[in-house]
């Protein structure tokens, strides 16, 4: 009989998770790595690495979900509006339209006994949403760039002593693009590539809990190629029919580190760093069936990423959180272009919880200040500026606790 319900409760959680994949997804982000996994880690900068005590570890460190008891389930959304003025050569100061993306995440984790816990996962951890007029300087190089992506993640976690956890699985990576440019010295013709697939990865994780006050974290995430297909349609060209098209990116591997202390029983500290080996991404590479191939070189830089969060028990229903972010770009000087015009990035964020016997609910604000941006000539790209780039973020999440 405990057998059968913990099957239905785990697809009462997959149903869930199957829900939230209607919904739509698609960000901007330094380099286009996406760090917003849930509403309580959100508030926290995303600081939850070594914590890792609630059903979003899955994301942040599936080793950690070794911590929570019987069956857990969360999911949610965080709400991104983008904006940022460029200046392309000789033409107007263009201000990026403001739309907003929404990156879902559900969890669900389920304890098998003592030793073992198995989590499943669906978020969001690369996403690119770039949207200018059609009549802007830089059209011809781009004016809409969407790239989402879904990773769902099954966890097997693995508790070898009181202190120590491990945690591995495989990533399957769902990714779409829809890339939109004017055919320039042709008037009204347009250029617009649709392509999506999945690629796979993996990742591996340990949690460490050094006493009741100390805890740390590692994760690490496989690189990924990712080969996706669809079409380049034409539209106010006559010489030119609709072809199939390949796109072609590596997706880049990432270390995680965390450390956290708990000063007392009602306050969380979190210090992280993660490194992004953008270096995995040379280039993007287009294969269209009759024009032939083409290779966009990106080169970019490895990066680190920095972090801290703390949490606050106000009183035992009421959680306070907040959060600061130091976000390195990884785009070298001369490889910039009009889809992802960002600098290095801070994020300011707060948030809070309110907790039940079961239910917990979570919400987070954040402001987002991306540096500004210089850009000298290159290929198609004309000396160029970027300034006031920047986003705000709301999100919550609800979780359950079976």
């Amino acid at each position: 009989m405990r057998f059968k319900r913990n099957v239905r409760r785990i697809n009462a959680g997959l149903r869930a998770v199957l829900l939230l994949m209607l919904l739509p997804t698609v960000c901007k982000a330094g380099g286009f790595a996406l760090n917003e996994y849930a509403a309580r880690a959100n508030a926290m900068g995303g600081a939850m690495i070594a914590l890792a005590d609630d059903a979003s570890a899955v994301a942040y460190n599936p080793a950690g979900i070794t911590q929570l008891q019987g069956d857990n389930v969360m999911f949610g959304m965080t709400a991104i509006a983008p904006v940022a003025n460029v200046k392309a050569g000789n033409g107007p100061t263009t201000t990026t339209q403001a739309n907003i993306y929404t990156p879902p995440h559900a969890y669900l984790t389920h304890q098998l006994n003592d030793r073992i816990w198995l989590g499943f996962g669906l978020f969001t951890r690369f996403g690119v949403g770039t949207q200018y007029t059609q009549n802007w300087a830089g059209a011809g190089n781009i004016y809409r760039a969407e790239l989402s992506t879904y990773s769902f993640t099954p966890n097997i976690a693995i508790k070898l002593t009181d202190k120590l956890s491990l945690a591995a699985g495989p990533e399957i990576l769902y990714s779409s693009a829809d890339l939109r440019k004017k055919i320039t010295g042709v008037p009204g013709a347009d250029m617009r590539m649709y392509v999506d697939g999945i690629s796979y990865g993996g990742q591996a994780a340990l949690h460490y809990a050094f006493n009741d006050q100390w805890s740390a974290g590692f994760v690490y995430h496989t690189s990924q190629r990712a080969s996706d297909k669809g079409k380049a349609r034409y539209t106010g060209l006559p010489t030119r029919s609709d072809q199939k098209l390949t796109i072609t990116m590596d997706l880049p591997a990432s270390y995680n580190f965390g450390v956290a202390y708990k000063p007392s029983k009602d306050w969380k500290i979190e210090a992280d760093a993660i490194m992004t080996e953008w270096q995995d991404y040379k280039d993007m590479i287009y294969k269209q069936e009759y024009a032939g191939t083409s290779i966009s070189p990106k080169y970019w830089r490895n990066v680190w990423r920095f972090q801290l969060g703390t949490e606050y028990m106000a009183t035992d229903w009421l959680a306070l959180r907040a959060g600061f972010v130091w976000d390195q770009d990884p785009i070298r000087k001369g490889y910039e272009d009009y889809m992802l015009p960002t600098n290095d990035r801070k994020i300011v964020s707060t948030g809070f919880g309110i907790i039940g016997d079961k239910c917990t609910y979570d919400f987070s604000v954040a402001y987002v200040a991306n540096n500004d941006r210089s850009i000298d000539s290159h290929g198609a790209i004309p000396s160029s500026e970027v300034s006031q780039s920047r986003a705000y973020m709301a999100g919550f999440s609800i979780g359950y606790k079976f």
